[in-house]
């Protein structure tokens, strides 16, 4: 959801929650990661997931349980 009455979207607080798990998880951590950037256009989207997920497995090294609509993350990530 957004918090429009502080002036901030619902894109913007999508991207701070998620540059917080990614700045807290250790590879002690469970994230749980469900449609992320969902309502941006295919291209930002992926991107967007796509870094979370690279993050994710290379620099946190943490478990991750990710949903997402963007198929093409599965097939590039089914080898991890």
């Amino acid at each position: 959801s957004d918090r429009i009455l502080l002036g901030q979207s619902t894109f913007f607080v999508e991207l701070s929650e998620t540059a917080a798990a990614l700045r807290g998880a250790t590879n002690r951590s469970l994230v749980i990661m469900d449609e992320l950037g969902r309502g941006t256009s295919t291209f930002d989207g992926t991107a967007i997931a796509s870094a979370t997920v690279k993050h994710l497995v290379e620099k946190n090294m943490c478990l991750a349980l990710f949903a997402t609509h963007y198929h093409n993350l599965v097939d590039d990530w089914s080898s991890h």
